[in-house]
């Protein structure tokens, strides 16, 4: 699916507005499951070290589940792969093959970046919640 932004200067709105998919439904499916679990194992390893009182040391280790959580649920959200992006490709389905246009392969990096950057900041801040917010 090639989308020519090619003037972006002359049309920022559009550019910023614009989504190109990098994944397809069956990707989208794969990373809102694997989320999901990750989020589910995340929650209940917080209210198990909650509940054991554990130091903030091990409530610490709660950022790899809830991260992971996160991005892949804004993955599928966003219908982009984070990794596929660095490599400059998409998995509409078919398998993997490169994304030809500059214009689109720029977007989808730029999703990507979003992505990696919303999942660190609610990793952080569900990891600051379980250290800070919750009884010791």
């Amino acid at each position: 699916m090639a989308t020519d932004l090619s003037n972006t200067q002359a049309f920022p709105k559009l550019a910023r507005a614009a989504r190109v998919a990098n994944i397809g439904p069956v990707e989208r499916r794969r990373r809102l499951l694997m989320g999901l679990a990750m989020l589910c194992t995340g929650l209940g390893l917080a209210l198990l070290l909650i509940g054991m009182r554990a130091g903030a040391y091990w409530r610490l280790g709660l950022f790899i589940p809830l991260w992971l959580a996160a991005l892949m649920l804004l993955q599928a959200r966003a219908r982009t792969c984070v990794a596929l992006a660095e490599k400059g490709q998409r998995d509409l389905g078919a398998g993997p093959e490169p994304i030809e246009d500059a214009v689109e392969l720029a977007l989808v990096r730029r999703q990507a970046n979003i992505v990696t950057r919303t999942a660190l900041v609610a990793a952080g801040l569900g990891t600051f919640v379980v250290l800070f917010l919750s009884p010791r």
